[in-house]
């Protein structure tokens, strides 16, 4: 297990899975940050920010808050390359789908692009690698070269949340020879980890912009 190191044959055991990811916290059905209250008949609420300004993209589904000791399986991957744990943060997502009870299959797959430099320093693209098993769990086809990076970004992570939506602003664009994918398509953008959901309004910004559903 990557957090307890007890014997497990999905890299997760029992009992932490239990423990950590069973209990599911009410979220806002747009961008899934965590709210005081439930409300069983209604699966459509909205957090005060989505009142204020709907986001571009329909819906975030998360397998769980970024914080301890559940960030260590972001970090294990993402900054000690232990690609092992890519499949194991795919079948999360896969199972935080499953249990919200309906069908969520998009017609496309896509992660969230890194830049070249980014991507020599780092030798693989995290979001691509979960991408990967949460593709086959889906029967869903991963494509690998929909939206692409047009510029450097800086590390969203060592950056104010005021600075990010610049940050990212004009940093995606459409790779031409699949723009023809996108028309009235359901796209789900895979990424790591959501903070302020900057990056995932301006890829999904773009995307309905060019025709998505």
């Amino acid at each position: 297990c990557a957090l307890c190191h007890q014997d497990s044959r999905d890299g997760i055991c029992n009992d932490c899975y239990r423990r950590y990811f069973s209990p599911q916290l009410p979220r806002c059905s747009k961008c899934a940050n965590a709210l005081p209250f439930h409300d069983p008949e209604n699966e459509n609420l909205l957090c005060g920010d989505c009142v204020k300004k709907l986001p571009s993209f329909d819906e975030t589904i998360v397998v769980t808050d970024y914080e301890p000791p559940l960030d260590q399986l972001v970090h294990l991957l993402k900054f000690q390359a232990q690609l092992v744990m890519a499949p194991i943060m795919g079948k999360l997502i896969y199972k935080t789908m499953e249990k919200k009870g309906r069908a969520i299959r998009p017609d496309y797959l896509i992660a969230v692009p890194l830049g070249k430099k980014r991507l020599i320093e780092r030798g693989f693209n995290q979001s691509l690698e979960m991408a990967k098993t949460l593709s086959r769990s889906l029967d869903v086809d991963l494509v690998y070269d929909l939206v692409e990076r047009k510029r450097e970004t800086e590390k969203q992570s060592t950056i104010s949340f005021k600075e990010r939506k610049k940050n990212v602003r004009n940093a995606f664009g459409i790779v031409e020879t699949n723009k023809h994918l996108i028309e009235n398509s359901h796209i789900g953008v895979i990424d790591d980890v959501m903070t302020t959901g900057n990056t995932l309004e301006e890829i999904a910004a773009l995307l309905k912009k060019a025709g998505a559903g």
